[in-house]
Protein backbone atom coordinates (compact mmCIF):
# COMPACT_ATOMS: atom_id res chain seq x y z
CA UNK A 1 0.00 0.00 0.00
CA UNK A 2 3.24 2.12 0.97
CA UNK A 3 5.87 2.81 -1.12
CA UNK A 4 9.36 1.01 -0.38
CA UNK A 5 11.05 4.36 -0.13
CA UNK A 6 8.74 5.99 2.06
CA UNK A 7 8.91 2.95 3.92
CA UNK A 8 12.65 3.31 4.28
CA UNK A 9 13.05 6.43 6.27
CA UNK A 10 13.88 6.04 10.01
CA UNK A 11 12.91 8.14 12.58
CA UNK A 12 16.36 8.85 14.05
CA UNK A 13 16.57 9.97 10.45
CA UNK A 14 13.40 12.07 10.24
CA UNK A 15 14.83 13.25 13.61
CA UNK A 16 18.09 14.83 11.85
CA UNK A 17 16.98 16.43 9.67
CA UNK A 18 13.64 17.92 10.56
CA UNK A 19 12.34 19.30 14.10
CA UNK A 20 8.47 18.58 14.58
CA UNK A 21 6.23 20.79 17.26
CA UNK A 22 3.38 18.49 18.52
CA UNK A 23 1.46 21.68 19.55
CA UNK A 24 1.42 23.47 16.02
CA UNK A 25 1.71 20.23 13.80
CA UNK A 26 5.20 22.51 11.82
CA UNK A 27 8.19 20.95 10.78
CA UNK A 28 11.04 23.12 10.67
CA UNK A 29 14.67 22.28 8.68
CA UNK A 30 17.13 21.54 11.17
CA UNK A 31 20.07 21.17 8.64
CA UNK A 32 20.61 23.21 5.67
CA UNK A 33 20.02 21.63 2.02
CA UNK A 34 19.26 22.29 -1.10
CA UNK A 35 17.13 25.18 -1.57
CA UNK A 36 16.99 25.28 2.02
CA UNK A 37 18.68 26.60 5.18
CA UNK A 38 17.91 25.35 8.75
CA UNK A 39 15.04 26.85 10.67
CA UNK A 40 12.48 27.21 7.48
CA UNK A 41 9.38 25.87 8.12
CA UNK A 42 9.35 22.45 5.94
CA UNK A 43 6.66 21.49 3.35
CA UNK A 44 4.26 23.20 0.91
CA UNK A 45 0.39 22.66 0.13
CA UNK A 46 -1.02 20.34 -2.30
CA UNK A 47 -3.70 21.42 -4.05
CA UNK A 48 -5.92 18.60 -2.34
CA UNK A 49 -5.13 20.01 0.98
CA UNK A 50 -2.40 18.09 2.37
CA UNK A 51 1.33 19.34 3.33
CA UNK A 52 3.40 17.41 1.75
CA UNK A 53 7.27 17.56 2.39
CA UNK A 54 10.24 16.37 0.36
CA UNK A 55 13.60 14.38 1.80
CA UNK A 56 15.95 12.59 -0.34
CA UNK A 57 14.01 12.83 -3.53
CA UNK A 58 10.65 11.14 -2.17
CA UNK A 59 7.72 13.06 -1.12
CA UNK A 60 5.52 12.42 1.79
CA UNK A 61 2.73 13.94 3.50
CA UNK A 62 3.44 15.74 6.67
CA UNK A 63 0.96 14.04 8.63
CA UNK A 64 2.44 10.64 7.96
CA UNK A 65 5.86 12.47 9.31
CA UNK A 66 4.46 13.58 12.39
CA UNK A 67 3.44 9.86 12.89
CA UNK A 68 6.38 8.75 12.54
CA UNK A 69 8.42 11.23 14.28
CA UNK A 70 6.08 11.04 17.70
CA UNK A 71 5.57 7.07 17.73
CA UNK A 72 8.60 6.44 16.32
CA UNK A 73 7.03 3.98 13.35
CA UNK A 74 5.08 4.46 10.26
CA UNK A 75 1.22 4.72 10.66
CA UNK A 76 -0.16 1.07 9.77
CA UNK A 77 -3.10 2.53 8.52
CA UNK A 78 -4.53 5.33 6.81
CA UNK A 79 -4.24 8.98 9.23
CA UNK A 80 -7.28 10.35 9.92
CA UNK A 81 -7.68 14.55 10.96
CA UNK A 82 -9.93 14.55 13.97
CA UNK A 83 -11.48 18.32 12.70
CA UNK A 84 -11.30 17.58 8.70
CA UNK A 85 -8.52 20.41 7.95
CA UNK A 86 -5.94 18.75 6.00
CA UNK A 87 -3.38 20.68 6.85
CA UNK A 88 -3.37 20.79 11.03
CA UNK A 89 -0.86 18.20 11.29
CA UNK A 90 -0.83 18.85 15.38
CA UNK A 91 -0.48 14.88 16.62
CA UNK A 92 -3.13 15.62 18.76
CA UNK A 93 -5.93 15.97 15.47
CA UNK A 94 -4.54 13.21 13.87
CA UNK A 95 -5.30 9.43 14.79
CA UNK A 96 -5.25 6.24 12.79
CA UNK A 97 -8.31 4.57 10.87
CA UNK A 98 -9.03 2.50 8.22
CA UNK A 99 -9.91 3.42 4.81
CA UNK A 100 -13.87 3.47 6.06
CA UNK A 101 -13.46 5.09 9.33
CA UNK A 102 -11.78 7.83 7.15
CA UNK A 103 -14.49 7.80 4.98
CA UNK A 104 -16.72 8.54 7.68
CA UNK A 105 -15.17 11.32 9.29
CA UNK A 106 -15.93 13.32 6.09
CA UNK A 107 -17.63 17.07 5.73
CA UNK A 108 -18.91 16.15 2.76
CA UNK A 109 -23.09 17.54 2.68
CA UNK A 110 -25.49 16.96 0.35
CA UNK A 111 -28.23 19.42 -1.72
CA UNK A 112 -30.31 20.05 1.04
CA UNK A 113 -26.88 21.54 3.19
CA UNK A 114 -27.01 18.59 5.64
CA UNK A 115 -25.32 15.35 5.64
CA UNK A 116 -27.48 12.31 5.66
CA UNK A 117 -30.52 13.96 4.59
CA UNK A 118 -32.17 13.62 1.03
CA UNK A 119 -35.35 15.32 -0.17
CA UNK A 120 -38.73 12.67 0.02
CA UNK A 121 -41.34 14.02 -1.89
CA UNK A 122 -42.71 17.15 0.24
CA UNK A 123 -40.71 15.74 3.23
CA UNK A 124 -37.32 15.07 4.19
CA UNK A 125 -35.00 11.66 4.11
CA UNK A 126 -32.55 10.53 6.84
CA UNK A 127 -29.73 7.64 5.52
CA UNK A 128 -26.55 6.81 6.85
CA UNK A 129 -23.99 3.98 5.35
CA UNK A 130 -22.58 1.33 7.50
CA UNK A 131 -20.64 -1.54 6.10
CA UNK A 132 -21.36 -0.74 2.50
CA UNK A 133 -25.00 -0.67 3.55
CA UNK A 134 -27.68 2.08 3.10
CA UNK A 135 -29.49 2.45 5.73
CA UNK A 136 -32.98 4.46 5.69
CA UNK A 137 -33.52 6.41 8.79
CA UNK A 138 -37.04 7.47 8.04
CA UNK A 139 -38.99 10.86 6.72
CA UNK A 140 -39.45 13.76 9.02
CA UNK A 141 -41.30 17.05 8.84
CA UNK A 142 -37.86 19.20 8.20
CA UNK A 143 -34.29 19.01 6.95
CA UNK A 144 -33.40 19.79 10.84
CA UNK A 145 -35.11 16.68 11.95
CA UNK A 146 -33.68 14.16 9.74
CA UNK A 147 -30.69 15.32 10.11
CA UNK A 148 -31.04 14.97 14.16
CA UNK A 149 -31.73 11.69 13.00
CA UNK A 150 -28.47 10.63 10.60
CA UNK A 151 -26.17 12.58 13.40
CA UNK A 152 -27.93 10.13 16.15
CA UNK A 153 -27.51 7.01 13.82
CA UNK A 154 -23.58 8.53 13.01
CA UNK A 155 -22.52 8.11 16.56
CA UNK A 156 -24.49 4.90 17.39
CA UNK A 157 -22.72 3.26 14.35
CA UNK A 158 -19.10 5.25 14.04
CA UNK A 159 -18.62 6.09 17.53
CA UNK A 160 -15.02 8.47 17.73
CA UNK A 161 -15.08 8.51 13.55
CA UNK A 162 -19.12 9.91 13.24
CA UNK A 163 -18.65 13.66 11.73
CA UNK A 164 -21.78 14.92 12.66
CA UNK A 165 -24.64 17.91 11.24
CA UNK A 166 -24.09 19.49 14.98
CA UNK A 167 -20.09 18.62 14.75
CA UNK A 168 -19.73 21.05 11.89
CA UNK A 169 -22.42 23.58 12.64
CA UNK A 170 -25.27 22.68 11.23
CA UNK A 171 -27.40 21.84 14.17
CA UNK A 172 -27.01 23.52 17.61
CA UNK A 173 -25.62 22.16 20.10
CA UNK A 174 -28.27 18.98 20.87
CA UNK A 175 -30.86 19.06 24.24
CA UNK A 176 -33.23 16.07 23.19
CA UNK A 177 -33.30 13.52 20.76
CA UNK A 178 -34.40 13.82 16.98
CA UNK A 179 -37.83 14.76 15.72
CA UNK A 180 -40.02 12.14 15.37
CA UNK A 181 -40.78 10.76 11.70
CA UNK A 182 -43.92 12.40 9.92
CA UNK A 183 -47.01 9.39 10.11
CA UNK A 184 -48.59 10.89 6.99
CA UNK A 185 -46.32 9.09 4.70
CA UNK A 186 -48.05 5.26 4.88
CA UNK A 187 -46.18 2.63 6.13
CA UNK A 188 -42.93 4.66 7.44
CA UNK A 189 -41.63 2.60 10.68
CA UNK A 190 -39.55 4.80 13.11
CA UNK A 191 -36.45 5.38 12.71
CA UNK A 192 -35.28 2.99 15.47
CA UNK A 193 -37.55 0.40 13.61
CA UNK A 194 -35.64 1.39 10.14
CA UNK A 195 -32.16 0.68 11.77
CA UNK A 196 -33.24 -2.83 12.77
CA UNK A 197 -34.83 -3.57 9.25
CA UNK A 198 -34.09 -1.01 6.34
CA UNK A 199 -30.79 -2.22 5.74
CA UNK A 200 -30.64 -2.83 1.75
CA UNK A 201 -28.17 -4.34 -0.17
CA UNK A 202 -26.75 -1.26 -2.29
CA UNK A 203 -22.98 -0.17 -2.03
CA UNK A 204 -22.07 2.95 -0.87
CA UNK A 205 -20.31 5.52 -2.62
CA UNK A 206 -17.42 6.33 -0.02
CA UNK A 207 -14.36 8.81 -1.25
CA UNK A 208 -11.22 8.10 -0.97
CA UNK A 209 -8.13 9.69 0.86
CA UNK A 210 -4.55 9.74 -0.19
CA UNK A 211 -2.50 7.19 2.36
Amino acid sequence: MFSERKLGLRPERLRQLLHYVPETGLFYWRVSRGGVTAGMQAGHPHSDGYVLISIGGVTHYAHRLAWLYVYGEHPAQQIDHRNHNRSDNRIANLRQSSHAENARNTSRRNRPGFKGVYRKRSKWGARICVDGKRIYLGVFSTPEEAAAAYDKAARLHYGEFASTNEMLGLLPARDSGPGTPDSTIAGTPAPRQVLRSGILGCLCQMPTAPA
